[in-house]
């Protein structure tokens, strides 16, 4: 299937995670964390940005965007309270900031007292804090917040605070009706960022003599066949080559389809594990697994072997970008920075283009002491993203900081503008973890591992249910109290 380019106006948007938190120095941690969907990462890790400062040009730059494109309504309250396991203020060493902290700054005098928590303990924390009336503001979204923590009645709708239909809004706003629950929306989104991303060596693809996937992407041949072709042709574990790897293929792939153990429709979650699409996925994903096209991890003692891209050891590995948004010397892919490239995660022939995408953004807290504080942060972060200028300071710091090509760019730019061209949402992450452990673990992964898709979706059909049932209860009280 051929799919539509970008042109000069593409939608600003097409920023990642990266661009919406621009960390402009040193050790700040991003504001879309990938801590719940990656595991090269401890959850929190930071990535290394060397430019210490904005220099007074891209000030300037940043103080007319904010002007532009923010409202002039002044905040009584200018302190929000976030609670996170990763502070949004400047580095204490570098002084560093964010472009969306900068614009908060100087626009409204903003100021973000931090709540500090732990990846682990963030959930127990919100709880007391909530429960306790602290007046918590936000909390960053992650996979498990939606909707279990609506159900747990952790977070509040955002409608109150936001105009869809405003010029600032109403991009990201279809993007938060993936979570109409009730017809209310519960994230403050900023933009969408790819789950994942297929990233290769161009220099092994030359090697072996085939076509660039990015090459055939843009000519509407590349697809789960000619993914497929290319890994049968290279994968000859004698000689150690090995063919997908990474902790995201299990769930960009299965998702590629456009369906999912789950969905939800008119707020409501069903089971879809009959869903033809799902079945088409999942059986060629057995069919990968048995044919060796995965690298088996039990001969790594279970873990990723992403430095073998760099030596031609592996053809293509799936990450969200943020893997190659570092120094290069410190890239656990090990490739050369002339030579990294990606692609977008390859879909079906048959079907509709979907991509799995992470939802940038913010959850308010119940009981929010200042929402309408929370909510210019994150338009200060949408306005980050759109603006032209402050694009253009993300993509200096890429070339300066990270050794990223202007291909390598485009590429990036590329994959995030058909992620929010055909967004797709996984939803099981987010309900109870009986009910992720039966599905995603019991079901989807193991699909990955060899074992029988129609014996592993049987096995755990009723019990599913069971649980599925309880939890829209737990749901259908909580939104109709608010």
């Amino acid at each position: 299937m051929k799919r539509k380019l970008h042109g000069k106006n593409y939608t600003i948007r097409a920023a990642s995670a990266a661009l919406l938190a621009v960390t402009l120095s040193g050790c700040g941690a991003t504001e879309s964390d990938p801590a719940e969907t990656t595991s090269t990462a401890a959850p929190g890790e930071t990535v290394a940005i060397n430019t210490e400062v904005l220099n007074d040009e891209q000030q300037a730059a940043v103080s007319e965007a904010a002007n532009s494109m923010l409202t002039d309504e002044e905040l009584e309250n200018k302190t929000v309270k976030w609670l996170a396991h990763y502070d949004l203020n400047p580095d204490t060493r570098s002084g560093s900031k964010s472009v969306s902290l900068e614009m908060f700054e100087s626009k409204y005098g903003g100021k973000i007292e931090y709540f500090p928590t732990t990846w682990e303990g963030r959930w127990t924390d919100l709880s007391t804090y909530v429960l306790g009336g602290e007046g918590i503001d936000f909390f960053p979204f992650d996979t498990t917040c939606i909707p279990r923590g609506i159900a747990s009645g952790m977070f509040e709708p955002v409608d109150e605070y936001v105009d869809l239909d405003s010029p600032l809004w109403q991009e990201t706003a279809k993007f938060m009706k993936l979570f109409n629950f009730g017809g209310k929306h519960y994230e403050l989104c900023t933009g969408v960022s790819p789950e994942a991303v297929v990233i290769y060596n161009k220099q092994t693809i030359e090697e072996m003599g085939f076509d660039d996937p990015y090459e055939m992407y843009l000519e509407g041949s590349w697809n789960w066949d000619t993914m497929r072709k290319m890994l049968t042709d290279f994968v000859d574990p004698e000689n150690g080559r090995y063919g997908l790897d990474g902790y995201h293929y299990q769930k960009a792939i299965g998702t590629s389809a456009g369906a999912t153990c789950v969905q939800l429709e008119g707020g409501r979650l069903s089971l879809n594990l009959d869903d033809e699409r799902l079945e088409k996925v999942m059986f060629m994903a057995n069919d990968m697994y048995n044919e060796g096209l995965f690298l088996d991890r039990a001969m790594f003692d279970w873990s990723e072997q992403a430095q073998m891209m760099g030596d031609g050891g592996e053809l293509f590995y799936f990450c969200g970008i943020w893997t190659l948004e570092s120094d290069p010397s410190i890239w656990s892919t090990k490739i050369s920075p002339e030579n990294a490239a990606v692609v977008p995660v390859p879909c079906s022939s048959e079907f509709a283009p979907a991509y799995s995408v992470i939802p940038d953004g913010f959850m308010l807290c119940k009981g929010s002491a200042n929402p309408k504080g929370a909510v210019r942060y994150a338009e200060c972060c949408i306005a980050a993203s759109m603006d032209e200028s402050t694009v253009a300071i993300t993509n200096e710091k890429r070339r300066n900081d990270y050794g990223w090509t202007d291909e390598l760019i485009s590429q990036n730019d590329e994959c995030i503008r058909i992620a929010e061209e055909y967004p797709f949402y996984d939803l099981s992450y987010g309900i109870s973890q009986d009910f992720t452990s039966a599905i995603t673990d019991s079901v989807q992964y193991n699909t990955f591992s060899g074992n029988s898709f129609a014996s592993a979706k049987e096995e755990v059909k009723d019990v599913a249910q069971i649980l599925l049932d309880e939890f829209n209860s737990q749901l259908d009280t909580a939104v109709s109290g608010q």
